[in-house]
């Protein structure tokens, strides 16, 4: 009687252990599988995420193209009618050749936030390209410049990613007027009188150009 229960005994414990180690492979095979679509998922999320962090980028970069910030410009200097200010105030203090004393602009306020008296400073979005590129070519020669006792900065706008990229590779460029494009590099300054040149360049340099990270040069 005894060796038949345990017999029993030991067919019932060989078919949980046949189920166990059977159980045991299902779940281990279900967790590569799940491993293998987790890492498909993040990857493709990924992708996407990049993708579309570059196109805001781009988009974000494009919107400011045209923008300059002008730094140190006393508050409320420009009144009630900043646009009609600016138009006027930019040729006369950059000394710029312009039809009736006026460039034209689409928009000028103050940047997002609280007024900072030690640091005020002006959003301009200018209509023609060509007059941003002769105003900060003008700001460059003639700087510093000063108004009212204010020595005053003229910039131009670019995205957060723009400036990051340059730092990295420790580049630095300006737009001259006409448009020249000027690069220095590891302290060597190079110019270009074309956008295919200057890309040239930077793939020969394994720079990213600004079609990803802001802008374009074509």
């Amino acid at each position: 009687l005894i060796d038949m229960k345990f017999k029993e005994f030991s067919t019932t414990l060989g078919n949980i252990s046949s189920k166990l180690k059977a159980n045991t492979e299902c779940i281990t095979d279900a967790e590569h599988r799940i491993s293998a679509v987790e890492d498909d998922m993040s990857a493709e999320l990924e992708s996407k995420v990049r993708t579309l962090t570059e196109k805001c980028t781009d988009l974000e970069g494009r919107s400011r193209r045209d923008n300059i910030l002008i730094y140190n410009l006393k508050e409320d200097t420009e009144g009630r009618q900043p646009v009609s200010f600016f138009e006027r105030w930019l040729p006369a203090l950059l000394g710029l050749e312009s039809k009736w004393g006026v460039i034209k602009i689409d928009r000028a306020h103050r940047s997002l936030g609280p007024p900072r008296p030690d640091r005020p400073r002006a959003v301009i979005k200018l209509h023609h390209s060509r007059d941003t590129s002769r105003i900060l070519a003008a700001a460059r020669k003639q700087a510093p410049l000063t108004y009212e006792g204010q020595t005053v900065f003229i910039r131009q706008d670019m995205t957060a990613a723009v400036k990051e990229m340059r730092q990295l590779k420790e580049v630095r460029f300006s737009m001259q007027y006409p448009a020249v494009l000027s690069f220095m590099h590891e302290g060597k300054t190079r110019s270009f009188r074309s956008p295919k040149d200057a890309l040239a360049f930077l793939n020969e340099m394994n720079i990213p150009n600004d079609h990803t990270k802001g802008g374009s040069l074509c």
